[in-house]
This record gives structure tokens, C-alpha cells and sequence, in this order.
């Protein structure tokens, strides 16, 4: 047992050509899946009608307009928020 991580530490303790383009791809890989879950956690939070009311430009005239159209409350109960216009699918 000893041996096998005695031997592991020197493979990871000396720099080598052929693991350093592995490492590169993985801490490329890894850091790009950190990326997108930060994007897309993100998107996911400042596409809520909360967060585009919360300011007081907002909240103030245009959410008070939308409240007054066929977006905002219809029939079917199905209601337009401000992402559904003014963020791209």
C-alpha cells in the first residue's frame, strides 16, 4: 500500500510533459462546467418578475401599465412575465 502512494505522489511531485496537457484538459473541462452552472444560475435567478420589479424604476410605472393588459391577467390564467419579452430564447 505504502509503495502505490509512494509511487503516485512522485508521478504527481515532478512535472511531466504528458500529464500537464491532461491537467490542462481537465482543469479546462472542470472550470468550463463551474462556468456554465454559475451562468445559467444566474440567468435563472434575474429572469424572475421579482428581480426585474425590484427596481424602483420599475415598479413604479411599467409593472403598474402591465398590470393593466390582457398579459397580465387573462382567461386562461397563463400570464406573461417581463423575461417571456426581453430576454432571447
Amino acid at each position: 500500500m505504502k509503495d502505490w502512494l509512494r509511487r503516485y505522489w512522485q508521478i504527481l511531485s515532478r512535472p511531466s510533459v504528458h500529464f500537464s496537457l491532461g491537467f490542462l484538459t481537465l482543469g479546462g473541462f472542470i472550470a468550463g462546467i463551474l462556468f456554465w452552472g454559475g451562468f445559467n444560475t444566474a440567468m435563472e435567478v434575474t429572469n424572475t418578475e421579482q428581480f426585474c420589479t425590484s427596481c424602483h424604476e420599475m415598479e413604479a410605472n411599467p409593472f403598474q401599465e402591465l398590470r393593466g393588459t390582457i398579459h397580465y391577467d387573462n382567461r386562461s390564467g397563463v400570464r406573461a412575465t417581463c423575461s417571456d419579452c426581453h430576454v432571447p430564447h
